[in-house]
């Protein structure tokens, strides 16, 4: 049986910003996705995500302030994830996940199967992902809101995901603004089966194959593949 976001002890149920509010929601099978306005240090949720590069050096960890959380991840590897309890976060864990320093679109693949390792994790019924946010290391938007969201959609569709709330957070109101985007055009795409499957195969290969692909030019800069509009596939 899953952990519940109410058992958090009282002193961890800090009152949420004022800021905060729902972007946008939508709801797949028995999952809930939502883009959300507020702080993800204080946003209610059983697990919070600290994917970085540096992640020891990170908002959520300044924030958290676990000493021995930090000496544990400032010794991770690429692609490690590290689950800790959570101390000033308003959350139950925090899974601490070492993302390859981005320099160009072939560290992608690594970046989407990091989020499939989150999202396949058991036993909470809530996980909220945030921007890159650490010092020297940022995904283009764009891209980062793309291979978020197809991971979530793989995920899904896998029937390897046990969340039954997924958030992205961030205060940035262009940030939000890819992801509410990107989460319409991919819902979209969803709702047509064969489309789907199509434009999410043509995106994975271009994960593994992006040494051949990388001078590819795409007309709109708001996803990998969301704006290639061929598609030979049956309508």
């Amino acid at each position: 049986m899953g952990n519940n976001i109410c058992g958090l002890d009282e002193e961890k149920k800090h009152v949420l910003q004022p800021e905060s509010k729902i972007i946008t929601t939508r709801t797949i099978k028995q999952t809930t996705i939502s883009i959300i306005q507020a702080d993800i240090a204080e946003d209610l949720s059983d697990v919070v995500v600290n994917a970085s590069h540096e992640p020891a050096w990170s908002y959520l960890a300044k924030r958290n302030k676990n000493n021995s959380a930090n000496e544990l991840t400032q010794q991770m590897k690429i692609g490690e994830l590290i689950k800790t309890k959570s101390d000033n976060v308003n959350s139950l864990e925090i899974y601490h996940v070492r993302l390859p320093y981005y320099q160009d679109t072939r560290d992608l693949q690594l970046i989407f199967q990091s989020y499939q390792v989150c999202l396949r994790q058991k036993g909470f019924n809530s996980i909220s992902f945030t921007e890159q946010n650490s010092p020297n290391f940022s995904i283009p938007k764009q891209f980062h809101a793309e291979v978020l969201i197809r991971a979530i959609l793989q995920s899904i569709t896998d029937d390897e995901i046990a969340f039954e709330q997924i958030k992205f957070v961030s205060l940035d109101q262009i940030t939000l603004k890819y992801f509410a985007y990107e989460l319409m055009k991919l819902l979209d795409e969803f709702r047509i089966p064969d489309l789907y499957k199509f434009r999410q195969q043509q995106f994975l290969n271009y994960l593994q194959n992006t040494e051949e692909l990388k001078n590819e030019v795409y007309q709109l800069s708001t996803g990998i593949t969301t704006d290639i509009d061929q598609f030979d596939g049956q309508q």
